[in-house]
């Protein structure tokens, strides 16, 4: 039995290039980053190795020291999304009572931190976003002279919506420059290109593992007149490694092979990318123009969409229940976020899309990867049609 795996937003294979360049600096790099010795230089050379492929895939000139750093490491997208928010709000710069805006579909990493400063006097205002994208008028009204930072994934995880960073950006500088633009990148990132620039961001997240690199490494971009006017304070506390923003020993092997997953990956980007949309829609029209599939809905965002996410909703099937008869089958998929759906709550992410408690608990994700084919989509599609039949016919 053929193996599928079609939930590769929770996380990716590792790629070859990966698990090379780990092994060689597991065996032969194995220094201190921060010693002063040979060893400890060979190793830190390793991590500005990879940052510098992690910039330029970024568009954002390669920099040789950590001295002029503009990417910190950190060991998760989920903590680099706490340093963007509780970094930015534990400023100077910013004191409680300042306003944070975020999107009521963001990916908990996000609604957690806010939550915390909400808790300590902030002001959190949750844009809503229909149909998967943001109100634009609810957002242009959030805005004032107290916004602090405006937080707004670039791909949704769960949806596959795709927000217009840049529009938001535009809006929110145009009514306070002062305010810093943060995304969570994690499920864009190598799914499409971009640059600091024309997303109009000043931070944002990166995760190795979502790209065909390892576990336990994720990043956040920072735009340098962030530093400049000191508007990010450490979360974590120590050694003062990261040039003093996350302090920890660096995780070498983990950090080499974040940046050797990007450095393949770009070599063919465009041709990954049009393969994951040419997959992405053979399951769309197939579910909307096979009769067979005529109780198997489409949660189709508004605007654009990534080309790796499809969220498809099913005739009063529990999610859960089609994910394990899929997975007998060998077929492996997601009924949401991997890091929401094991906590047994209906998605707030597909509530705020727009469908009842109990559609969105019939909701599957489906996500691609740049090894995923039309022909493995077929075998999902036919147990899909055979699984939501057994089903439905156990229910009666």
């Amino acid at each position: 039995m053929k193996e599928i795996y079609f939930d590769n937003s929770a996380t990716t294979s590792l790629c070859r290039d990966a698990c090379e360049r780990m092994k060689d600096v597991m065996e032969n790099l194995w220094g201190n980053p921060s010693s002063m010795h040979e060893k400890g230089v060979e190793a830190e050379k390793a991590v500005t190795q990879a940052r510098n492929e992690i910039l330029t895939a970024l568009g954002v000139k390669g920099l040789s020291s950590i001295g002029d750093n503009r990417l910190i490491f950190t060991a998760s997208g989920t903590e680099a999304d706490n340093l963007a928010l509780l970094g930015v709000c534990y400023s100077k710069k910013f004191v409680p009572g300042k306003n944070i805006i975020i999107s009521d579909s963001e990916h908990p990493a996000v609604l957690e931190p806010a939550a915390k400063l909400e808790r300590e006097g902030y002001t959190v205002v949750r844009i809503p976003t229909k149909d998967g994208i943001p109100d634009m008028d609810a957002l242009e009204d959030a805005v004032d002279k107290n916004t602090a930072i405006v937080s707004v994934m670039l791909v949704n995880n769960e949806t596959g919506a795709l927000n217009d960073i840049k529009r938001i950006s535009k809006l929110v500088k145009s009514i306070n420059p002062e305010a810093l633009i943060h995304t969570d990148a994690v499920q864009g990132f190598m799914k499409m290109r971009f640059t600091p620039t024309s997303l109009g961001a000043d931070l944002i997240t990166l995760s190795a593992h979502k790209i065909h690199g390892p576990k336990g490494v994720g990043a956040l971009y920072v735009d340098p007149a962030v530093f400049k006017a000191r508007k990010l304070v450490p979360i974590i506390y120590g050694g003062g490694q990261e040039k003093g923003f996350r302090s920890g020993t660096e995780n070498t092997v983990g950090i080499a092979g974040f940046g050797a997953a990007v450095k393949a990956g770009m070599q063919t980007l465009d041709p990954d990318i049009a393969s994951m949309i040419s997959v992405r829609d053979h399951i769309c029209n197939t579910v909307t123009n096979d009769p067979a599939f005529a109780n198997i809905k489409l949660n189709i965002p508004k605007g654009e969409r990534a080309p790796h996410i499809v969220s498809l909703r099913l005739p009063d099937i529990k999610s859960e229940t089609m994910l394990h008869y899929l997975s007998r089958e060998g077929i492996y998929i997601s009924s949401g976020s991997a890091c929401s759906s094991n906590t047994g709550h209906v998605s707030g992410t597909l509530i705020s899309f727009g469908l009842s408690e109990r559609e969105a608990d019939s909701t599957l994700r489906v996500s691609l990867s740049r090894d995923s084919t039309k022909e493995d989509a077929d075998i999902f599609l036919k147990a899909l049609l055979d699984g939501t039949g057994k089903l439905i016919s156990m229910k009666k």
